[in-house]
């Protein structure tokens, strides 16, 4: 395949990150030559998904000592010099796997010993399928009816009172049977139905082997993130017709935790309805906050009451507008998620954000990709190899080719092959050391992800929630919380799977409070948390705020990885200047047409034969020596004359039928 494969293209991207893949399709889309390529055999690099086993080898892979990459060697002319690549960057630290379940299945408890007196046998109603049942004690007791399901046994009255009444009724004959039972047969159809509820109601207890039997039922992201629905990431996917590869599901709930250790979730309300309904803030306090989120929502339109509150804080102008501490706290927390340090600008814009993205699509503002965050960089890849680009997964680069008295990137060097580009774009955790920042290591950001065998805060029905646990009251850092269930196709049924995420160097001890606030590993039943079943800690550096344009090639576009923010509209920025520095004036990811409306080139023209499968009359006609076109022609001139001389006949028919019927008229 590599004899084969072109070595000169206008674009070349390395590394499949969410970045480098919008910026790949944008450039395919308006008629470029790309190659994409990578060195890893999964797409997304910081941003991918991977099953429960991708997980584990991810863990191998980055907790090993990294292979040293053989520089390679090419014909260079003057004037140029290779940039070897042999020592990436390291990306993760930190990184800890933890299992909480047992290897193998636990032993299913062996039945007690039956007891020796005699108990109530219980067979199902003849025609009633096996769902209605009957106790069958003494002869005289009356069959119930097929409406009564009950088996339990309740307390009665006396004997000789359920003998002086009729048994007119299933209730009465299941009273009147259980009054006949002994002691001992009470007591033990009493346990017996104690045990049955408790074994419906008892939480499914896991271990390592069955989770890896449905390894392929997860997709765990290693940056998990939501989108506004009505923000840059979603218009983008709407104006490109990327859409259509990607699924949504939206965030059913938002929550809050207010209080300390010994604190509780909360339900913030979102939309108007559900701040009339909610109890968790008072009547006044109900009328102050849709007064303030009237406002919020065309806050530019009164410059002249922002004027002395543009420098200060957030905080300081919710109190000007006579906002209680519990207000304060849902719209800084929850609904802006923006510090107490927060600017008033910042948390004015990040509070009409929310406002703006809500009822498009649900009654919150958020929507999470189905399967995974992982789905999204693959969806722009999707496209851009419909616009011919060129996909190769474990292709590493040993080096990349430069000018040095430019200084720019002239191509790369793989497994001996010398590839020439106009721009390259490159991840930076692909990118050489020279080219990055040297203080990168004290940026970080803290993330975990939990397998969890019931929700945070239990329902219904199954929901994607969203919390933010403040900085205060114990708390040093604000976590960011996702809690996502089977519904979105990221773990199986009856588990969940829960992100957290915060800056910081140290995931497992930036993310402690959070996790003893909402989770346990202990296995008491009486515990009322969710218990860990599997836990991965690990740091990633954050490049989002670093320069990566100072030491890099002019034609060298170096892309960062994920951060904290909730939501893409970062990297939908940062894909947008790459591509408007590589090519001025053209436009961003116009829309790409549906296959329906795709004129190909040969559309209205006959097909030649051998072009299609219909009949076998031109293959045999060909083996005949190539008359089969003309014996079809003979064949269809048969036809026609037969089909005429039985129209003519008919007429005849009919001529002579009225001659008939007219003489008859006459006599």
């Amino acid at each position: 395949m590599d004899d084969d494969l072109p070595t000169q293209y206008e674009v070349i991207v390395v590394g499949t990150g969410l970045v480098e893949c919008v910026v790949a399709a944008a450039a395919a889309r308006v008629g470029k030559k790309v190659l994409h390529i990578d060195k890893n055999d999964y797409y997304g690099v910081q941003w991918a998904s991977f099953t429960l086993k991708g997980a584990q080898q991810w863990v191998d892979e980055v907790t090993a000592t990294p292979a040293p990459t053989p520089p390679g060697d090419c014909e260079l002319e003057e004037g140029e010099q290779l940039v070897g690549v042999a020592n990436p960057s390291v990306d993760y630290s930190g990184v800890k796997q933890t299992w909480h379940v047992p290897k193998e299945p636990l032993p299913s408890p062996s039945p007690e010993p039956a007891s020796a007196a005699p108990v109530e046998q219980v067979v199902p109603v003849e025609g009633s399928g096996g769902e209605n049942t009957q106790l069958m004690g003494t002869p005289d007791t009356p069959p119930a009816t097929p409406q009564d399901t009950t088996q339990s046994i309740v307390p009665v009255t006396p004997q000789d009172a359920v003998q002086d009444k009729p048994q007119d009724t299933a209730q009465d004959a299941v009273e009147a049977t259980a009054q006949e039972m002994s002691p001992a047969e009470q007591s033990q159809d009493s346990s017996s139905t104690k045990s049955e509820k408790e074994e419906s109601g008892r939480k499914k207890e896991w271990s390592q082997e069955e989770l890896l039997k449905l390894s392929r039922k997860f997709n765990l992201d290693l940056a998990p993130k939501l989108l506004y629905s009505q923000g840059p990431m979603v218009e983008l996917l709407i104006s490109s017709n990327i859409a259509r590869y990607v699924e949504f599901k939206c965030i059913s709930r938002v929550l809050t935790w207010r209080g300390g250790d010994d604190g509780s979730l909360l339900v913030v309300p979102c939309s108007r309805s559900d701040v009339f309904t909610t109890s968790a803030v008072s009547l006044v306090e109900k009328r102050l906050l849709m007064k303030f989120l009237e406002f919020c929502h065309q806050y530019d339109r009164h410059p002249e009451q922002l004027e002395e509150h543009l420098d200060k804080p957030f905080v300081d102008f919710l109190r000007s507008r006579k906002l209680t501490d519990n207000l304060i706290h849902f719209v800084t927390e929850a609904i802006g998620m923006v510090g107490e340090g927060a600017g008033c600008r910042e948390g004015l814009e990040r509070t009409r954000a929310f406002l703006t993205s809500l009822g498009r699509y649900g009654t919150t503002p958020f929507l999470f990709s189905m399967y995974g965050s992982g789905e999204l960089p693959q969806a722009f890849c999707r496209l851009c190899a419909v616009f011919e680009g060129i996909y190769i997964l474990r292709k590493p680069i040993s080096s990349l080719v430069v000018d040095s008295s430019s200084h720019t990137c002239l191509g790369l060097l793989s497994e001996g092959q010398r590839f020439t580009c106009n721009h390259l774009v490159m991840s930076a955790s692909h990118a050489p050391r020279e080219y990055l920042p040297q203080d990168e290591s004290t940026l970080g950001v803290s993330r975990a992800v939990f397998l969890t065998d019931r929700s945070i805060l239990p329902d219904e029905k199954e929901q994607l929630t969203l919390l933010r646990v403040p900085a205060k009251e114990g708390n040093m850092i604000p976590v960011t919380v996702m809690e996502v269930g089977p519904g979105t196709h990221v773990c199986p049924k009856d588990l969940y799977c829960v992100h957290m995420t915060c800056r910081g160097t140290d995931a497992e001890s930036d993310l402690r409070v959070a996790v003893e606030r909402l989770l346990t590993t202990e296995t008491d039943d009486t515990s009322s948390k969710p218990r860990i079943v599997w836990s991965l800690y690990f740091n990633q550096v954050d490049r989002s705020v670093c320069d990566l344009k100072t030491n890099a090639p002019g034609n060298l576009y170096l892309c960062p990885g994920p951060n904290t923010d909730l939501d893409y509209d970062l990297a939908i920025e940062q894909a947008r200047s790459i591509f408007g520095s590589m090519f001025p004036g053209e436009e961003f990811l116009p829309r790409a047409p549906d296959p329906e409306e795709i004129a190909f080139d040969n559309q209205g023209t006959e097909p030649k034969q051998g072009d299609t499968f219909e009949g076998d009359a031109n293959s045999e006609g060909k083996s005949d020596g190539g008359n089969g076109q003309e014996k079809e022609a003979e064949e269809t001139e048969q036809v026609l004359e037969v089909k005429e001389q039985t129209e003519k006949e008919q007429e005849k028919g009919e001529t002579a039928k009225e001659q008939d019927e007219s003489e008859v008229v006459e006599e």
